[in-house]
């Protein structure tokens, strides 16, 4: 028998064969479509854990600069401490010695930070250098389509680490930056500040450390009066003659002036200009000035007495050469003079308020004394009371407000030559001599209000040599994570 091939069976074969071949080709579209968009989809969803990563490390950046910055507010040594109490706050020192670590977690997520405690030979001090990196765990559900025409979607979640890395340096910041600094209001009455600034440790703009009374071309012109505070109508600078800049916080505000006022540098304030010269206001005065903090230490309690020195009587004389730490007693009460001999470097405590128009803290010739009181009272002094500081030198005494500390008062006619940081005290000044020298150094309180006739001359070497606000960033760098 002759079996005959039907052309229609031909044709309805080529007819499937045609189907099939479409429903593979748009198979492997659809498939490749699902891919591409898994992959979009993977894609974005990796960049969000990518950007989320660098808050995770930034996170361990502020873990470290809060455990360096613990004694932020301190003076003299104790801001370097902070390596004394590192474990209590769970760091570890696996890494070697100088190098503190620590392992936080946030969620899923992770960081580790080491600090190394890196010594500046050009500085002479520690400089702590921060690495921080973070690990961040990232999960996507994949679709397949490793088999010919079909997709798989559901497959078991796939789980990519991703870390990123960040390298930090930092320095000590000076606290006595400007003149004159206010966190908030500052009133100049009159005609009656004039600054500058000099540099004691520069023999070019100083005479041998000392403010160059009589040699104009020693002296420089950064006696800024600065604000921190945003509010307007903050700074009035009365007609005062500034040799330098005046500042305000961020925002838009307002700098008061006199129609004799004058701002600017040496040029344009010695040459009679009056007004602000371009360039010597801003608005960008944004310092965060730490509490003082008492330093850690034991108190003692001098012997109140008759003490004679070069004639004169002291209630109370620190003669023995040393690093002293003195809590001047209520009782007695307080009521005459005070001495700090040669060698003496010497922290007084005070917890009262001193209001005296004859007492005398008084230094010795010499530069190698030092005093610093710390006062959680109000201090105030008028008439012939004073801080008697014969060497001239700034950085010889410094003036700490505690936060209890609301008022400093300097009504005398004698110089004032140190520091005063005290910034939650309201600054009054009155009096003022009528020679060259009446505040050699600089001040930081909460406001200032000036009503006597005053020269102000800043020592531009207490950013070097004086007191630091804490630890602040010099450079930051994203680096490889491995």
């Amino acid at each position: 028998m002759k079996i005959r091939i039907s052309p229609r069976a031909a044709q309805q074969a080529s007819i499937l064969m045609v189907s099939l071949l479409v429903a593979a080709i748009i198979g492997a579209t659809l498939a490749s479509y699902l891919v591409m968009t898994q992959n979009q989809n993977v894609s974005i969803f990796r960049s969000q854990v990518w950007n989320s990563s660098m808050a995770v490390t930034e996170a361990g950046v502020e873990d470290a600069m809060q455990l360096i910055n613990r004694f932020a507010g301190s003076v003299g040594d104790d801001l370097t401490t902070w390596t004394n109490y590192s474990s209590g706050d769970g760091w570890d020192t696996s890494a070697g010695s100088g190098i503190y670590h620590v392992k936080r977690h946030i969620g899923d997520a992770s960081y580790d930070v080491w600090v190394t405690n890196t010594y500046n030979t050009s500085l002479h001090l520690y400089t702590p250098d921060i690495s921080a990196i973070a690990n961040l765990p990232w999960t996507f559900q994949y679709a397949s389509a490793s088999q010919p025409m079909f997709a798989q979607a559901g497959l078991p979640a796939s789980a990519f680490p991703l870390a990123r890395r960040v390298a930090v340096q930092t320095k000590k910041d000076p606290l006595f930056v400007v003149a004159m600094a206010a966190t908030g209001t500052i009133d100049i009455k009159g005609n009656n500040l004039d600054t500058d600034s000099f540099d004691s440790g520069d023999p070019n703009y100083s005479n041998n450390g000392l403010y160059p009374v009589g040699q104009i071309s020693k002296t420089k012109a950064n006696g800024d009066i600065c604000t921190d505070s945003t509010l307007t109508d903050t700074l009035n600078i009365g007609n005062a003659n500034i040799k330098g800049s005046v500042k305000t916080g961020p925002g838009i505000n307002t700098i008061e002036i006199g129609a004799n006022g004058s701002v600017g540098d040496r040029a344009w304030v010695e040459g009679g200009n009056l007004g602000i010269q371009t360039g010597h206001s801003a608005t960008d005065f944004n310092v965060l000035f730490p509490d003082v903090v008492l330093p850690d230490t034991t108190w003692l309690t001098p012997v109140s007495g008759n003490y004679n020195v070069d004639g004169t009587n002291y209630q109370y004389a620190f003669l023995q050469p040393g690093n002293w730490d003195y809590n001047l007693p209520a009782n007695p009460p307080f009521k005459d003079n005070v001495y700090v001999g040669t060698n003496v470097n010497l922290r007084l405590k005070i917890n009262f308020d001193i209001n005296t128009s004859k007492i005398i803290f008084r230094l010795a010739n010499s530069t190698n004394t030092f005093l610093q009181i710390f006062t959680d009272h109000n201090f105030s002094l008028s008439g012939q009371a004073n801080i008697d500081n014969p060497s001239g030198h700034a950085q010889q005494f410094y003036l700490y407000g505690l936060p209890t500390c609301t008022s400093i008062t300097l009504g005398g006619n004698g110089a004032f030559y140190g520091g005063i940081h005290a910034p939650e005290a309201a600054f009054n000044l009155s009096g003022g001599g009528s020679d060259a020298l009446d505040f050699i150094g600089s001040s930081v309180t909460k406001t200032v209000v000036l009503n006597g006739h005053y020269n102000f001359h800043y020592d531009e070497n207490l950013r070097r040599i004086g007191p630091s606000r804490g630890f602040v960033p010099t450079s930051w760098q994203e680096v490889s994570a491995n």
